[in-house]
């Protein structure tokens, strides 16, 4: 097992002080004593909630996330559905596992699928929700409310799925002048179970690093006028588009452990592609500071998936599942260093 002092992202600092003296400890006792009293007299549900959110151990040591594939109709792809590589080495960064989804599988197949796997991922990309995506949503609710720990996560699209799905309001989102810009992002001040996890996330309120690749989104105010949204998520950062609009950029769900970024973490690492000419495709940020950030959002998350304790029915069948089977094609470059490419299942 690797120890947290191996990875700088998951480093904090440890006090030198000596506790040596009898003194000092009995007033560490006594702020533990009125600490617990405040913790005791708080609301049941509250507590209830926080521990099941952040004191979940692991269940689950290596575990496996279920990407859900969108359809593609490109070239020689017509009517496929594809991945982009940089998620699943986003998620392998972290010591995790990635399993594809289909986007048109059966409700069957999805729920062998979701009993299956430790997490969920939907990722960027252009598809309009589906029923498939539906699907998977409520049950991510119902396994969390029965007490199973299951986390979700939505990138770009993925987040403005999250907001689509929890609103139930599929015209939500706002026009957004965001394609192809680094941007700032300034945390809101809410606490946060993702952006406590590592000290990296500050670089992102320092530079233009978060990697943006989208027409809509929500405005900060529509958010925070929605109250479907306010009673669910927590806005964590907001950014700006060209045109000044503030939009929100990150959040997490109160109760659940969903978490949305409408950037993309897995590009700074893993998306390279240049013009014929040799100029870069995309304003994508690739220095130290956002490839660690990048980093710690995958380990947040699959830290979040450890929590999980589901399993395939068998060593053979969790084998065959992954996508280490599968092999990668440049054949949307450059819009993707490469992705997996996938014939449709027919429902």
């Amino acid at each position: 097992m690797v120890d947290s002092a191996t990875l700088p992202i998951l480093n904090h600092p440890t006090s030198t002080s000596s506790f040596s003296s009898w003194r000092l400890l009995g007033v560490v006792a006594s702020v533990a004593l009125v600490l617990l009293g405040v913790v005791y007299n708080k609301e049941p549900s509250v507590v209830q909630t926080k521990v099941q959110l952040s004191t979940s151990f692991v269940q689950t040591p290596n575990p496996i996330i279920g990407v859900f594939s969108q359809p593609i109709h490109h070239g020689n792809y017509v009517n496929h559905e594809y991945i982009a590589a940089s998620y699943i080495k986003w998620i392998e960064s972290a010591g995790g596992r990635a399993v594809r989804i289909p986007f048109t599988a059966s409700k069957e197949e999805l729920h062998r699928l979701i009993s299956s796997v430790n997490g969920l991922l939907f990722p960027g990309g252009a598809a309009t929700v589906n029923d498939q995506a539906k699907y998977l949503y409520e049950l991510a609710i119902e396994l969390n409310a029965n007490g199973t720990y299951f986390p979700v996560w939505g990138t770009c699209l993925g987040f403005e799925w999250l907001v689509e799905l929890t609103s139930q309001n599929y015209t939500i989102l706002d026009p957004l002048d965001a394609q192809n810009i680094s941007s700032v992002i300034t945390f809101t001040g809410e606490s946060s179970r993702l952006f406590s996890f590592s000290p990296y996330f500050d670089a992102l309120t320092k530079a233009p690093l978060s990697a943006n690749f989208h027409h809509y989104g929500i405005t900060t105010n529509h958010f925070y006028s929605t109250p479907s949204l306010t009673s669910f998520y927590k806005a964590l950062a907001t950014s700006v588009d060209r045109k000044g609009v503030s939009y929100i950029t990150a959040i997490e769900a109160k109760d659940y452990p969903f978490y949305g970024l409408q950037f993309h973490p897995e590009k700074n690492p893993y998306e390279f592609s240049e013009r014929a000419n040799g100029a870069l495709y995309s304003s994508i940020d690739h220095s130290y500071e956002a490839i660690l950030a990048s980093q710690a959002f995958a380990h947040f998350f699959i830290r979040e998936a450890k929590k999980n304790n589901h399993r395939f029915a068998s060593p053979n069948e969790e084998v065959a599942s992954t996508l280490y089977n599968n092999n990668a094609t440049s054949g949307l470059y450059p819009t993707f260093e490469s992705i997996y490419v996938f014939d449709p299942v027919s429902t």
